[in-house]
């Protein structure tokens, strides 16, 4: 907006007359108002140096969401509360111990420009002082799927990828690593409930426990028919490589019911990204450029967090696959 030159006096300098001073607050005040919900809701993060993210969910003038750092590390995660208005968002940062108690706070003002967030605030940590941080949508947009996505700011549409079915890459989408695996596995890596194949009932639990010096587990998936599970054995940690045996015996992919499955695997960011051989059959053709072969499984959920996965009744009904 350009003031019209009757609202200015010439002089040794030009001057703006009180009543229209009131003009250009009030103008102000109208581009302020001008911004919508719309501009702040959503993710936000940096875009170099320290990583920052935050989502705002806003209804009316309540604002929720979370604050993290680098997301997939839990440990980091943050949630937010508080208000929208014609400044922005107003809003505190609560950190929290693993036993939910309150460990710090930071109190923080979102303002939306050109685009851009700015956050600016105070690190309730120790040693913590003022901060301001510049954010911005993520250029990529949402991942596709099946569907087709709707995203803000309001522009194209993602459109559905209808081969994009299965998130571990076995539809022969290329397979994105998840991150650096871990260059040395440990017990502690690989203890615990992993899982994979699906959902629901028919999903596959793979369990592994410590048992005195050594390793030892099961699959199972449906987990009440044993025709869906085998033991594991034979475990052995080989450097960044985890290696056991599925122990077929009365049922199995492929011609014959009874055999060992040989799994090589590797961990990294709550994947385990697994192959398979068998003895009995040829070695799988060379993987396509782009493809990674394989499976991947999710966890560990610890052992005790599975403890009442109970059926009300024995045997359960309507849990198998249709056939």
């Amino acid at each position: 907006m350009v003031l019209s030159s009757w609202c200015l006096v010439l002089g040794p300098s030009l001057v703006l007359r009180p009543w229209c001073a009131g003009i250009a607050v009030l103008f102000l005040a109208s581009a302020a108002a001008a911004q919508t919900a719309d501009d702040y809701r959503g993710g936000w993060r940096t875009d170099g140096g320290e990583a920052h993210t935050y989502e705002f969910s806003i209804r009316g003038g309540t604002v929720r969401g979370i604050y993290c750092t680098y997301c997939a590390d839990a440990t980091t995660l943050a949630f937010v509360d508080g208000t929208f208005g014609p400044d922005g968002i107003r809003f505190e940062v609560t950190h929290v111990n693993a036993d939910g108690s309150t460990r710090f706070k930071d109190k923080a003002v979102a303002t939306f420009s050109q685009g851009r967030l700015t956050v600016t605030g105070t690190s309730g940590a120790r040693g913590g002082g003022a901060f301001t941080r510049v954010l911005i949508k993520d250029a990529r947009g949402p991942d596709p799927i099946p569907a087709m996505v709707s995203v803000l700011p309001k522009g194209a549409s993602v459109p559905g990828n209808p081969q994009r079915r299965n998130p571990d890459g076995a539809d022969g989408l290329p397979y994105i690593q998840p991150g650096p695996y871990k260059a040395k596995l440990t017990e502690k890596d690989v203890v615990g409930v992993w899982l994979g194949f699906g959902v629901g009932a028919p999903k596959q639990f793979f369990i592994v426990k410590k048992v005195g010096d050594r390793l030892r587990g099961m699959v199972c998936g449906s987990c009440d028919n044993p025709y869906t599970m085998a033991a594991l054995d034979d475990f052995r940690i080989e450097g960044d490589s985890l290696r056991f045996n599925i122990l077929h015996e009365d049922w199995g992919d492929g011609e014959i019911p009874t055999f060992e499955k040989h799994v090589t695997a590797r961990v990294g960011w709550n994947e385990m990204r697994a192959t398979t051989a068998a003895d009995h059959m040829p070695p799988p053709p060379a993987p396509r450029p782009g493809v990674v072969p394989g499976f991947s499984l999710v966890g560990p959920v610890p052992i005790d967090a599975t403890a009442g996965n109970a059926w009300p009744e024995w045997p359960p009904k309507n849990t198998s696959s249709p056939r």
